[in-house]
């Protein structure tokens, strides 16, 4: 596909057109209005909800430049490599397959999008935000900069391509949810609005957003929530200082991959006390990666304890060298939980060691190899929310008025200093950014009840307590992670 002098002359003016003529697709009205200011001015900034058409748009304006342009250059970046390759990276693959006829002149690799007989002068290509000297060397008369879920990039990451934006054709569309208070998205759409086309998205006026979604979202956490706020509406989260952990940090975690090999299992059990919260199993490799958890919505013990076995024996088979750690919330209803595991741990631990020794072809009743298989390291540790506090590490500032605080001081801790991955999970990043604190008369931080979060609407955190109580050390031993 060929397009003769005069056309690109008209589409380099016109996206919209190139868009619905080139790409065969019809953008919706706010997609439109990103194209539009991508055209007539030098940065756009978009802070949305989820799921309105993003990565489309971004993938498009990078068509749309290559096509319009001679020899310019269009750097793309994320916070994330799945974002940056998996997501914006396959959708640039995706629209131009199209138009067939786009092949003839584009050609995409997973490391470069290019034109036709020119892949080093006049090309796309992906960088993750890790690193600012990634994105530095992008000098040409037609530069387009793309910053995909720019609340997640770091500050220093953009010196580099302001200094490139000198050209009169130099160009900047940053989007994202707004995850951040602070840092250079943030300030885009505030103190350095000025510089900006900023651009607000709300996901309710997207046709792209179904409000099946819209009704989850504010069934699960409520319309006056930071995930609705910015999930859905495209707004910053609320100036919560009382709030102890952030939610930039859990979607950071969420997103985050760390090395857990599997030498050390630590489960959280966090038991309900009352008919509508629920009790969590909450597992964790080596105090770093988290595993997927389960909930359920009942009280008996014995069901709770029954799912803890079952847990702890699927988790031995799947990481046969780990020591296993179960730390049970012993406050009301737990004790019993405790008890009920505590008097099966001799049975659990010799049925996994028969298990292994069948999966050796060993006979567990014989003598000589069967004497070979290793047994599972098992220990069951009661905890307790009441208990006394402290710091988390000895150099911490911080002090805590009981052992609530103890162990979601240390969640927040790993999470600010980006040790620990978390699922990606609403439900648990809303049940941890919107625990609040107190500054008692003793200059020690005090957690919010649960009593309290209920009345003003906020449901108990259980999930929350459960990966806490599965970071937590009672005796203090933290120099085994540290």
């Amino acid at each position: 596909m060929n397009l003769s002098e005069d056309a690109i002359l008209f589409y380099a003016q016109e996206p919209i057109y190139f868009v619905e003529d080139i790409i065969h697709v019809v953008p919706d009205r706010n997609q439109k209005e990103i194209l539009r200011s991508l055209r007539d001015y030098p940065m756009t900034s978009v802070r949305s909800g989820h799921g309105i058409g993003k990565s489309a748009t971004e993938a498009w304006a990078v068509l749309w430049f290559l096509l319009t342009r001679p020899f310019p250059k269009v750097p793309c970046t994320a916070p994330t490599e799945h974002q940056l390759f998996d997501v914006l990276w396959a959708e640039i693959s995706k629209w131009l397959r199209n138009n067939p006829g786009l092949k003839s002149e584009i050609i995409w690799t997973k490391e470069k999008v290019y034109m036709k007989g020119h892949p080093e002068e006049w090309f796309a290509v992906p960088r993750t935000a890790t690193n600012p000297e990634a994105l530095q060397g992008f000098h040409a008369d037609h530069v387009l900069y793309i910053i995909d879920e720019a609340s997640g990039v770091a500050d220093k990451v953009f010196e580099p391509v302001l200094g490139a934006m000198t050209g009169d054709d130099a160009k900047l569309l940053m989007m994202g949810n707004p995850t951040r208070l602070t840092g250079f998205f943030y300030d885009s759409h505030h103190k350095n609005r000025e510089q900006y086309r900023a651009l607000h998205i709300d996901g309710r006026d997207s046709s792209h957003v179904s409000k099946k979604f819209v009704q989850q979202i504010i069934d699960m956490f409520g319309i006056d929530s930071d995930v609705f706020r910015v999930r859905v509406a495209g707004v910053f989260p609320k100036s919560t200082p009382d709030s102890l952990i952030a939610m930039e940090w859990c979607e950071a975690a969420g997103k985050r991959n760390v090395e857990a090999p599997g030498e050390r299992i630590d489960i959280g059990i966090d038991v309900a006390r009352y008919g509508d919260d629920s009790s969590v199993l909450y597992p964790l490799s080596d105090q770093a990666k988290s595993l997927q958890y389960e909930i359920y919505h009942h009280n008996r013990t014995t069901e709770i304890t029954g799912h803890g076995v079952m847990m702890i024996k699927r988790l031995a088979t799947l990481y046969p060298d780990a020591k296993i750690r179960v730390k049970v919330d012993c406050d009301g209803l737990g004790v019993g939980v405790y008890d009920n595991l505590y008097e099966q741990k001799d049975r659990i631990i010799d049925e996994v060691w028969r298990e292994r020794c069948r999966k050796e072809g060993i006979d567990p009743a014989g003598t000589g190899q069967s004497q070979d298989v290793p047994r599972l390291d098992l220990e069951f540790i009661e905890c307790h929310f009441g208990g006394s506090g402290g710091k988390v590490g000895e150099e911490d500032p911080v002090e805590y008025s009981n052992s609530t605080g103890l162990m979601w001081g240390k969640v927040r801790k790993y999470l600010q200093e980006g040790r620990l991955s978390l699922l990606e999970d609403d439900a648990l990043f809303s049940q941890l950014c919107n625990r609040k604190y107190i500054v008692n008369k003793d200059g020690r931080l005090e957690l919010e009840r649960k009593e309290a979060m209920k009345k003003r609407g906020v449901r108990s955190p259980d999930i929350a307590d459960a990966l806490a109580l599965a970071l937590y050390e009672p005796n203090n031993e933290w120099d085994l992670y540290w």
